[in-house]
């Protein structure tokens, strides 16, 4: 594998990099150096609209849709930049509207939807949330109950979704809801797309155990969507939830090991801090984090060059998820083993987002590194459990007999 960057993709760090010179401050350390959680917010949002304004989201969406046409290797470029920078590569609601939504109607969805939506989704006027889990149908999401249902020129939703990050700041939610009662479990659902300000939907925040509220439930009592919000054909909503699952899931194999690696710089640094960067036990525990950090670059590699020859999202996804997720479990373990009582006092502020690490250029707080390992518990949740993936490679790559189905 030739590892070495071609000239156009390093043309495009030269740009990243003087728009990071001109638009960041003087004396800039990193949005960990943001010591309240509500100015680091604010950054966010002000962060987020510069990247847009200078063209620095959705760049591998084509051009006719807002984006510029670049490569996966372009997206690896500019999130390697950002991480050195210590800026977020985007807003609160941008894992849901780019990577997942946005991604799934370039594949499945109109052109008028294309049109209508994508531009939105880069500029920020739309943000959007998803609608998968129910608290009946977590990972078996085919056990899904809320219904939709044609209503003149509408459909008509009726049902409860939880779990549902950032509905807070959303103001669209993708719900997979049933709308043919009659089929077996994994037909029978559509993909709709439902604006969230109107009657009859609430959203309820819930409070986990990092002191955030950033999951939600949402309740739909006769909600109202157009019938052309729907994507892909009706009752298939099976196969687009899936494609949606594999950008989720596997989009940022190559991107993701970026943070995860600055994410360990930062627990060296802490060992040093402790004083125990000498200790036999503690080397050998970095050592293999270490290990597993190129590990899962090599990992993303192999993902990206899937994706440079034009192939979707595969079992690679489920491959490259639960390994970042078990990793991180274990890397937050040693974080604070390594804090030791410290890690009894809160001290600064948690991570802006529920997903994977900290912001780059996070502080070694035990703030930080407390919230890193709560949410790394949910990381191995999230986007399917460690079960589910295990059992989608045991079926699909090592061709082992499926586990049994409950009856239709």
């Amino acid at each position: 594998m030739d590892l070495d960057y071609p000239a156009d993709a390093e043309e495009f760090r030269s740009e990243v990099r003087a728009v990071l010179a001109e638009e960041l401050p003087a004396g800039w350390t990193g949005i960990g150096a943001i010591s309240g959680t509500a100015e680091a917010n604010a950054f966010v949002e002000d962060w987020r609209a510069t990247l847009a304004r200078r063209g620095l989201l959705g760049i591998t969406w084509p051009v006719e849709y807002g984006g510029r046409g670049l490569t996966k290797l372009h997206q690896v470029v500019l999130m390697e930049e950002l991480a050195k920078a210590g800026v977020p590569a985007g807003g609160h609601n941008d894992t849901f509207g780019i990577k997942m939504v946005g991604n799934t109607l370039l594949r499945w969805g109109t052109e008028e939807q294309k049109r209508h939506h994508l531009p939105r989704i880069l500029s920020g006027e739309d943000r959007w949330c998803q609608g998968y889990s129910e608290p009946g149908a977590g990972s078996d999401l085919a056990g899904l109950s809320t219904r939709a249902v044609a209503d003149g020129d509408d459909w008509m939703i009726n049902g409860q979704k939880v779990w549902t990050s950032q509905a807070q700041r959303a103001n669209w939610i993708f719900v997979l809801a049933r709308t043919d009662p009659a089929a077996p479990r994994h037909r029978g659902i559509s993909f709709l797309l439902v604006p969230m300000d109107q009657p009859g939907l609430d959203v309820r925040p819930i409070r986990s155990a990092t002191g955030e509220s950033e999951f939600n439930e949402v309740f739909f009592d006769d909600v109202r969507t157009p019938l052309h919000n729907v994507v892909g054909p009706v009752n298939s909503g099976w196969k687009v939830a899936q494609t949606l699952l594999g950008y989720e899931r596997g989009e940022e194999a190559a991107t993701n090991p970026i943070l995860f690696r600055a994410e360990f710089d930062r627990l060296v640094e802490l060992a040093r801090e402790q004083g125990l960067d000498g200790d036999p036990v503690v080397r050998q525990r970095l050592a293999q984090c270490f290990a597993e950090v190129e590990i899962m670059r090599f990992l993303g590699y192999r993902v990206l060059t899937g994706w440079l020859a034009g192939q979707g999202p595969g079992p690679e996804s489920s491959i490259s998820k639960l390994y970042w997720s078990e990793y991180h479990r274990r890397a937050t373990d040693l974080a604070l083993d390594l804090a030791g009582m410290r890690a009894q006092v809160v001290t600064g502020r948690p991570p802006l987002r529920g997903f994977r690490t900290d912001d780059p250029g996070a502080r070694n707080t035990t703030g930080s590194w407390i919230g890193s390992y709560l949410n790394a518990r949910a990381g191995t949740i999230y986007a399917g459990t460690s079960e589910v993936q295990r059992n989608i490679i045991a079926e699909t790559v090592l061709g082992l007999p499926r586990e049994p189905r409950p009856a239709p």
